[in-house]
């Protein structure tokens, strides 16, 4: 399939309809969104990684399993650290504890979702990557590294900051020095999310017209400011130091 093949239909958002989650006989349809989403995944991958800052990439399941509480009402491919920077962590976590970096999931994550109502495009970090999250926390306890998170959301128009499962959230553009602040004293890494989303309707330009794989890569690329801050590296360490 072309680059251009690689887009949503609507009968692939149909696939996540609140009837037909738990249907196993929908398994095979969602196989086909799994394989668009791997592949825009790799190609995410391949471009942004840049032999500093390396991805690999993962497609969740597309089946009814005790991991997704028997429904899939969503798909992702998520962007993760290579396995060379997975290894330098480990390092410094010790063996014991680093054996958490071996999920593609407990990091931070460059993500694309796809459920019923559309997609939404972001960047999280899983609460048991608590590497990541205290990093951060950390970061946003310094003015010097706020203001650097400040300048990375600068470029996120349409893109919200939230924590958790918050039901209020914050235009990234607008969050500064003091939305920083106010961000750490409710932020508990370990325990909480945070995300930065990018809601995209399943009948938009964005999804219907063609490019659709390189908008996602673009998106992500986008994204890279602030998850250069988001995820432990030894250019940010707040952990060691």
């Amino acid at each position: 399939m072309s680059a251009e093949g690689y887009r949503f239909q609507p009968g692939d958002f149909e696939r996540f309809a609140p009837g037909v989650q738990g249907n196993a006989e929908y398994n095979d349809a969602r196989l086909e969104v799994r394989r668009k989403l791997d592949e825009i995944g790799k190609a995410g991958a391949e471009a942004l990684s840049d032999g500093v800052r390396d991805f690999t990439s993962r497609a969740s399941l597309h089946h009814p399993h005790k991991i997704n509480s028997f429904k899939v009402d969503r798909q992702w491919v998520y962007l993760s650290r290579s396995e060379g920077e997975r290894k330098a962590l480990e390092a410094r976590l010790g063996q014991e504890i680093g054996e958490d970096l071996g999920s593609d999931y407990f990091h931070a994550i460059l993500v694309l979702e796809i459920r019923h109502q559309g997609l939404m495009i972001g960047l999280k970090i899983h609460p048991k990557a608590w590497w990541d999250g205290e990093n951060l926390r950390r970061q946003m306890g310094k003015q010097s590294c706020r203001e650097a998170l400040g300048s990375a959301m600068k470029n996120l128009d349409g893109y919200d900051l939230r924590i958790h499962d918050n039901k209020t959230s914050r235009p990234c553009p607008t969050v500064d020095d003091i939305e920083w602040k106010s961000v750490r004293k409710h932020f508990t890494p370990g325990e909480h999310w945070i995300h930065i989303e990018k809601q995209i309707e399943k009948d938009s330009l964005f999804v219907t017209s063609g490019g659709f794989r390189q908008r996602v890569v673009d998106e992500w690329e986008r994204l890279l400011p602030a998850y250069r801050l988001f995820g432990w590296h030894p250019s940010n360490d707040q952990l060691f130091t």
